[in-house]
């Protein structure tokens, strides 16, 4: 009976807890590295790769404490965060439309020997995604100029506030890179913070806009529109 009721005395759950949540912490990190490297290079095997290493990290960190990690990669269609990426090897990535988005996910399972613990299973996911809700071209003869209003998120989903004009490396007017000012406000008509992308000099109406952005996780994704409304006022 002493037994029984001291258990938990005895055991260092605290420190159990510690380890999952490193664990947790450290999957994540990697599933975004992970990603950047797969948005930059194209090589769908990087997370695959680097999971295999993190699984033989844990093993010999926790060693003493018996720690085996597995996973799983997400294979296939199915929905995350609204979203539908159909994953290969854990990654997905869907450019070149208004709504575009890149993503990484996977499932771990924990098994620590030294607490009985088997099966302690979490999933893991990651993503980068942009939406070009609005692109106007203004004609007004005395001054003709483009505006592109996105919105940006992650992982929760979550908005991002804090892209800087050197986040959005690239923007394409009719297939030809242009120079451009950036504005970050909160929009009441769209209801969500918004980045408003300002190209001036643009004398006819755009067949297409193109926008490569490249978070400040080195995470990519490209968004493409060919729908611009024209503004005669």
């Amino acid at each position: 009976m002493f037994s029984a009721v001291t258990y938990f005395k005895h055991e260092r759950w605290e420190e159990y807890l510690i380890v999952i949540d490193g664990i947790k912490a450290g999957t994540a990190n990697l599933l975004t590295v992970s990603l950047a490297n797969y948005t930059q290079t194209g090589n769908t095997s990087v997370l695959k790769t680097n999971l295999n290493e993190w699984r033989q990290d844990v093993k010999s960190a926790y060693s003493g404490l018996g720690v085996i990690l597995n996973y799983s990669l997400a294979s296939g269609s199915y929905a995350v965060y609204a979203m539908t990426p159909n994953y290969n090897l854990g990654l997905n990535s869907s450019w070149y439309k208004s709504l575009s988005w890149s993503a990484a996910n996977a499932t771990l399972s924990v098994n620590m020997t030294s607490a009985g613990l088997t099966g302690y299973t979490f999933a893991s996911a990651v993503f980068l995604r942009m939406n070009i809700t609005e692109v106007v071209w203004c004609s007004k003869q005395n001054k003709q100029y483009l505006l592109i209003v996105l919105t940006a998120d992650k992982e929760g989903p979550a908005p991002i506030t804090n892209l800087q004009v050197n986040n959005f490396v690239q923007v394409n007017v009719s297939d030809a890179p242009r120079d451009f000012a950036l504005r970050r406000y909160y929009s009441i008509t769209y209801g969500c913070f918004v980045y408003e992308i300002r190209v001036n000099s643009v004398t006819s109406q755009p067949s297409s806009v193109d926008v490569t952005l490249v978070d400040t996780r080195s995470i990519k994704t490209v968004s493409t529109s060919t729908t611009i409304r024209e503004d005669k006022g």
